[in-house]
């Protein structure tokens, strides 16, 4: 059985989300394959850069299926698998996203699932977190417009919900990652608005550059980052002292018990020498949900979105979850920071209808 792999950047300076997925969904395969493959037979894991393009998104989607891939895992970001869908969807292939919650894809009959909720209530639970709990009344706002399917959607429904609380956002900028951006001139202008906080949107190098540079021009308001593919070791590398303290939300609990999450973490930290990132640990989700479709199909295309709209509380790594009609699920998004070098959760994220966030 031939499964497919078209993951974003796996090379240049933005790789690190598409690495760690890469990784994860070796690691699924690998132990589907060790324990007889799907009804009797290994899989074939194809494995495709998809150099964060739109254009290179759909020629490797189209490659891959022309090799005879039965489902496809990927992308790592909204704009790429938005465009990938192009060419998936009219093709009646499976595509199954590790990592998009981008709100644009849910509610939406198609070939498309994904193992991660849609942002959309977690950003607005993430603006009444800073103007409630932070104090937060003034936000400004830098995003990067190259994944502008994910980054736009998650400014406007940040200051919607921020402006709805009484907040004002006082500036907001986008940049373009493929052209080297100068964020000095962007950072004075936000400055210049008198913020109280800034949220990011970028990749995990571009919010480590952007924390470094507003430190340097004596910026010390708080950061956040509402970006998931922010959220690797590379931030906290690049980053160093600047990042320390940021604040962000992403679905992936940090401190989870969960016996399936430790041992993977060690089966993974064994395997490739380092620590999973949620990247990782999603993409592994989506690993062994699409296997336990192929295996009610007998390892064939036909039938298997009817296979995993049937899924019910499948035991994933954090817990389990369930597709709805759309090929969405519904799982916890958490408040996180950065401490002492490392990662640290802080509460589950819940938006409610009075009081602050539980």
């Amino acid at each position: 059985q031939t499964c497919a792999l078209p993951i974003s950047k796996l090379t240049g300076s933005q790789a690190e989300l598409g690495v760690q997925e890469r990784n994860g969904v070796q690691l699924a395969v690998e132990n589907i394959n060790a324990t007889g493959g799907i009804s009797g037979h290994k899989i074939k894991l194809i494995i495709r850069d998809d150099l964060g393009t739109n254009d290179k998104s759909q020629v490797t989607d189209r490659e891959l299926i022309k090799e005879g891939a039965i489902a496809i895992i990927g992308h790592s970001t909204s704009t790429q698998t938005l465009s990938g869908l192009k060419v998936t969807n009219p093709a009646k292939v499976l595509m199954i996203g590790p990592t998009i919650d981008a709100p644009e894809l849910s509610g939406i009959k198609d070939y498309f699932f994904r193992v991660c909720s849609s942002f959309k209530e977690s950003a607005q639970a993430f603006a009444k977190y800073m103007y409630k709990k932070d104090n937060i009344k003034r936000l400004a706002i830098i995003y990067d417009k190259d994944n502008i399917a994910y980054s736009k959607a998650d400014s406007k429904i940040v200051s919607d919900k921020f402006k709805s609380l009484g907040g004002i956002v006082t500036g907001e900028v986008s940049f373009s990652a493929a052209t080297a951006p100068d964020f000095a001139p962007l950072l004075l202008k936000l400055r210049g608005s008198k913020a109280e906080g800034l949220l990011i949107i970028a990749s995990d190098t571009d919010t480590a550059v952007i924390a470094q540079r507003a430190r340097l021009m004596g910026l010390k308001i708080p950061l956040y980052t509402s970006s998931s593919w922010a959220l690797t070791e590379n931030l906290i590398e690049n980053g160093g002292k600047a990042v320390e303290g940021i604040k962000f939300e992403q679905a992936y609990a940090l401190t989870s018990k969960s016996k399936a999450l430790i041992n993977f973490k060690a089966r993974y930290k064994a395997r490739f020498g380092n620590v999973p990132s949620f990247g990782a640990t999603l993409a592994y989700d989506a690993t062994m949900v699409l296997s336990s479709g192929l295996e009610k199909t007998v390892g064939k295309p036909e039938g298997l979105r009817e296979a995993l709209l049937e899924t019910h509380n499948f035991p994933g790594l954090m817990g389990g979850f369930s597709f709805d009609a759309f090929g969405d699920v519904e799982r916890p998004y958490y408040l996180g920071t950065i401490r002492d070098g490392k990662f640290v959760s802080l509460e589950k994220l819940k938006l409610t209808n009075s009081g602050g966030n539980k």
